[in-house]
């Protein structure tokens, strides 16, 4: 499977050392919740490993197969929605494709100071951020490409945690911003890509983007 792809194949690298900070995406989502007075939306729920550790007082968990509470695609679920959410975490299809428009409607459904926390936008290297998938171990996907439209996007604070293979928070500041859309130049880019232009990203290590969060309460 690798050698069909071989064309998209890169012998750039980054040494993320997940390890060296035990902190993970619940940790950061905890951290947001607060003492759990909110209502939590989460996309992509699997084996509710994620959505079963948040003591939110209201909760949706939205997954075609297994997991959550509403059987069904997000964007089926977008389509009917008329709640607002307090936190919303995206860990669905990690296709940049399927994460622009969990982006996109859930920047719609969000609540006034809400926030959205988006998993694997740090892949280490192209075999684990290719699409399709292309190894049996972890599989970060394309959605590192959402990244640079949100840093890009006017009305929107955001930042990637570096833990736990990238988490991604964002919250918005200005009146009803539109997540930019950059696919005529994202659409085919590769993991080259991510590497020439990781400089442009807000990385933020653990204590950095926790002091940010607590400011914003």
């Amino acid at each position: 499977m690798v050698a069909k792809f071989k064309s998209h194949a890169s012998d750039r690298s980054f040494n993320w050392r997940w390890k060296d900070t035990p902190i993970n995406r619940i940790a950061v989502i905890n951290w947001i919740v607060g003492n759990g007075d909110c209502a939590y939306l989460e996309i992509g729920c699997d084996r509710n490993e994620v959505f079963h550790s948040v003591p939110a007082s209201r909760k949706v968990g939205v997954d075609p197969n297994r997991g959550g509470t509403v059987r069904t695609t997000s964007d089926e679920f977008f389509a009917g929605n008329r709640d607002k959410f307090d936190v919303v975490f995206i860990d669905g299809l990690h296709t940049y494709e399927q994460v622009h428009k969990d982006v996109a409607n859930a920047m719609r459904a969000l609540d006034k100071g809400g926030w959205v926390v988006l998993h694997d936008l740090l892949p280490h290297d192209w075999i684990e951020a290719h699409v399709p998938r292309i190894t049996a171990g972890s599989w970060t996907g394309d959605v590192w490409k959402v990244a640079f439209e949100l840093a890009a996007t006017d009305g929107v604070e955001f930042k990637i945690v570096k833990v736990d293979n990238g988490v991604g928070v964002f919250r918005l500041v200005g009146e009803a911003p539109e997540l930019r859309d950059d696919s005529a130049i994202l659409a085919n880019a590769q993991f080259e890509y991510l590497h020439a232009n990781i400089g442009d990203l807000p990385l933020a290590d653990w204590a950095e983007a926790r002091g940010w969060i607590a400011s914003q309460r």
